[in-house]
């Protein structure tokens, strides 16, 4: 079983003051427990006050994603609470563990992270020595850290784990340079550079805008102007959802109304609200993917608005229920298993919802929402035969 250990107490006073929403909506300590969880971890060990509402909120994350948590007070606290055989991560105060590749370093083994001295007391690490300083990262076996018990209570635990795994030769691994360099890996030590990393993570985790998925290209605009203010929100995903869910059921009341256009361009607005709120669930999980609540959310949204995608179109035909139900179905199916939102180029328009949602306000306009929804059809069709035609050849 893997451990880790993090310190409350211990982290920059400068980032504190930030409060929970000092790195884009998570503390410091959060987002080490987000790397620790990535790392996986078992066990989480808090040093700090038990009590502290920071403490409380990280046992509830942790425990959310299946870990134990064990709050300590003091080094001392670590005695007996790994095994020998296990491993512990510890993460030093003030370390931004936001590259995904150091959790493939650290493997299953004990290991100790370090940087070249010059770049890394530039950087704000602790130096070794002459040639090396600590990346604020280590594994050590349970049976090192009962040394711990040679040296008094009030020691710094992830310094003087540092120097026990540093007497034990516990093998090194070098962070690649680059890390430092675009902020992924980062030591936060005043409030100047909580703002740098924030502005580093803004630009590593707000992706480039695809011109060709009209949606998720006005959300990726929007995000780089609202994410910072929004991720400082806990709910924000959720309230973002909500408001999808309204303005997707405000289409369909449209539709049963007879106002198939309003009912339309309604369902246009969910479709950039829902990837609105996809977008702030995937930075809120930045930079170690979507969890299972927030992939639920994703899929849950998507479903979403296809149904009112297909009920709006099914009430803006004015035929019989056989002509209602079929062709909106049909287009519905089709964007859902052959998802031409990921096909390369200009093909994937067919997949946006929010440009089928104009399309289709525009048809109502005109009358002709159930040639237009054929058309559709017979477009995605077509395309999904060529690109088969192509692959095959």
């Amino acid at each position: 079983m893997r451990s880790a250990l993090i310190s409350i107490a211990g982290q920059p006073r400068a980032a504190a003051d930030r409060g929970k929403a000092g790195f884009a909506g998570k503390s410091l300590a959060r987002r080490q427990l987000d790397f620790a969880l990535a790392a996986g971890a078992e066990q989480i060990i808090l040093l700090g006050d038990g009590a502290a509402p920071e403490t409380i909120a990280l046992r509830h994350v942790a425990e959310g994603a299946g870990a134990k948590v064990l709050a300590i007070a003091d080094g001392h606290g670590l005695l007996g609470a790994v095994r020998a055989a296990d491993h512990l991560l510890v993460l030093a105060p003030g370390v931004l563990p936001e590259a995904p590749i150091v959790l493939e370093m650290l493997g299953k083994g004990s290991s100790l992270l370090v940087v070249p001295a010059a770049q890394g007391i530039a950087a704000g690490f602790e130096r070794i020595d002459l040639e090396r300083a600590w990346a604020g990262a280590l594994v050590v076996q349970g049976g090192l850290v009962e040394r711990l018990a040679e040296l008094t209570p009030d020691s710094d635990p992830a310094a003087a784990l540092l120097r026990i795994a540093l007497q034990a030769k516990v093998v090194e691994r070098r962070v690649p340079e680059t890390l430092l360099a675009d902020g992924s890996w980062a030591m936060v030590r005043s409030a100047a550079d909580a703002a740098a990393a924030e502005r580093a993570w803004m630009k590593r985790n707000v992706p480039e805008a695809p011109r060709n998925r009209p949606a998720r290209w006005l959300a990726t605009l929007a995000l780089r102007q609202l994410a910072a203010r929004l991720l400082q929100q806990p709910r924000a995903a959720a309230l973002l959802a909500g408001i999808t869910a309204a303005l997707l059921a405000a289409g369909i009341a449209c539709a049963l109304a007879s106002w198939p256009v309003a009912a339309f361009l309604l369902v246009a607005l969910g479709v950039f609200a829902s990837e609105l709120s996809a977008g702030v669930a995937r930075l809120a999980s930045a930079p170690f993917g979507l969890d299972r609540r927030g992939r639920l959310l994703a899929g849950a949204l998507t479903g979403t608005v296809d149904l009112a995608l297909a009920v709006c179109a099914m009430l803006a035909i004015g035929q019989d229920w056989l002509h209602r139900l079929f062709p909106p179905i049909v287009l519905v199916g089709l964007l859902g298993m052959l998802r031409p939102e990921t096909w390369p180029g200009p093909r994937a328009l067919l997949g946006d919802r929010l440009l089928l949602a104009l399309v289709l306000a525009l048809a109502a306009a005109l009358h002709a929402t159930e040639p237009a929804v054929m058309l559709l059809v017979l477009l995605v069709m077509a395309l999904e035969a060529a690109q088969m035609l192509t692959r095959r050849g």
